[in-house]
C-alpha cells in the first residue's frame, strides 16, 4: 500500500535507511525531516500489511515545472519485485498533478542496479557530474518527461 509519508513515519524511515545503505551513504534525521517538513515535497512510503515496517520510501521535490526525484530506498527483502517502480510511478502522477512537466535525478555511475531502474522507468542521461559522489565516484543526470504519465 503506497501512501503519504507523515512525520510519524519518520522513525520507520530511518530503519529503512539503515538497512539500504551504508552508514557512509545514509541520509541522517534533519535530512529526512526536511524532506516531511517540505511544502514543495511529495514523499510516499510502501508500508507492508504483515509487520509493522516501511518496505520503500521515494521522496521528490516540486520547484515550477520540475520535480526533482531526491531519494528512493526498499527494503532488501523488498527488492527485485517492482516495489520501487510502483513507488516511482505514484510519484509521477503525483508530481505531474503539482504541475511538473519532467523528472531529473542523479544517480552514481556505477549503480548498475538503480541504473537499470531508472532505463526501465523511462529515465534518459542528459549530462555527468564528475566526482559529485566524492572523488572518483561520478554521478549521471537522468531525466524523464511526464507527457506520458504513467
Amino acid at each position: 500500500m503506497i501512501m503519504t509519508a507523515t512525520i510519524e513515519d519518520l522513525g520507520r524511515i530511518m530503519s529503512l535507511e539503515r538497512s539500504g545503505f551504508d552508514a557512509d551513504q545514509q541520509w541522517g534525521e534533519a535530512a529526512w525531516l526536511a524532506e516531511l517538513n517540505g511544502s514543495d515535497r511529495v514523499v510516499l512510503v510502501a508500508a507492508a500489511e504483515r509487520d509493522d515496517l516501511i518496505d520503500g520510501v521515494a521522496t521528490f521535490q516540486v520547484v515550477a515545472d520540475t520535480a526533482d526525484l531526491h531519494r528512493v530506498v526498499v527494503r532488501p527483502r523488498a527488492r527485485r519485485t517492482g516495489l520501487a517502480r510502483v513507488l516511482l510511478a505514484e510519484g509521477f502522477g503525483r508530481v505531474s498533478g503539482l504541475g511538473a512537466e519532467r523528472v531529473l535525478l542523479e544517480v552514481e555511475q556505477d549503480n548498475t542496479a538503480a541504473r537499470a531502474l531508472y532505463d526501465r522507468a523511462g529515465f534518459a542521461v542528459i549530462a555527468d557530474r564528475r566526482d559529485y559522489y566524492g572523488p572518483g565516484r561520478h554521478a549521471l543526470v537522468l531525466e524523464r518527461n511526464l507527457g506520458g504519465v504513467p
